[in-house]
């Protein structure tokens, strides 16, 4: 009965201070939910399931197995081909035989075929000139974007373009901190977080991040969502307002 009593008591103290107070503590509510520490946590506080960042350099693109290649021949347009890299990373095209592709620039490729053909003697003029029809590689994108999932890594990809790929922001994206996700060698994520604003008012390199293939970018909510949410959750279906009484999150400020 003591504890019924003190929890009674409790609940009257609060529905009180919600009754004559409500507009100054929910004001304070939406600084302090605002003002929250950073959304990531630093990687360094967990080493022991975090490796080190590591950046991507920028430098000509690398086939990998699955990429659809196009081989165009000036000189000799009955040469020209189309066909994806197998998965052992080989490219086979008639006349020129088996190319090693994976793991090696546009250039190279273009390099083996006219070596392989001059050597053939099939022609000394090839002049290949290979290029990608599509890419296999992916970078997932989740969280606050319009189109959520995989999309194509292009060339020297940076988070902006595979936003701007996934349909852009919603209203409700955190951009000065998304979040990319990559595996190390070992196994172990790492973890880094990019400031999309700055990378866009200022053009500051820092967030210029080159992304390789299968990185998650993971763009999460504003402060200002999440505090309305927790307005929802832990006041408004608690304490019975009036319903008439809205609040103004752009001005700090309440209106009926």
């Amino acid at each position: 009965m003591k504890s019924g009593r003190y929890l009674l008591s409790k609940q009257k103290k609060w529905l009180i201070c919600v009754k004559y107070f409500s507009t100054p503590c929910l004001v304070a509510l939406f600084f302090l939910t605002s003002c929250t520490a950073k959304w990531v946590k630093a990687p360094e506080d967990q080493k022991s399931k975090f490796a080190t960042w590591v950046d991507a350099p920028r430098s000509d693109y690398k086939v990998v197995p699955g990429d659809d290649l196009s081989a165009l021949f000036p000189l000799n347009p009955e040469l020209n081909y189309e066909a994806p890299v197998a998965p052992d990373g080989d490219w086979s095209m008639p006349l020129a035989g088996t190319i090693k592709a994976g793991g090696q620039t546009l250039e190279q490729i273009n390099q083996s075929i006219n070596h392989t053909l001059a050597q053939k003697r099939i022609t000394s003029d090839a002049y290949a000139s290979v290029s990608v029809r599509s890419y296999a590689g992916r970078i997932y994108v989740a969280g606050q974007v319009k189109k959520p999932g995989p999309v194509s890594i292009q060339n020297d990809m940076d988070a902006l373009q595979a936003i701007s790929a996934a349909g852009g922001f919603l209203d409700s994206a955190r951009s000065k901190e998304i979040v990319v996700i990559r595996r190390s060698e070992d196994g172990r994520p790492m973890v880094r977080a990019v400031n999309i604003n700055a990378l866009i008012r200022h053009g500051d390199p820092q967030q210029a991040v080159v992304l390789q293939a299968f990185d998650t970018i993971f763009v999460p909510q504003s402060s200002i969502v999440e505090a309305d949410q927790w307005v929802e959750k832990y006041i408004t279906k608690i304490v019975p307002f009036n319903q008439s009484l809205n609040y103004n999150i752009g001005n700090a400020g309440f209106y009926k």
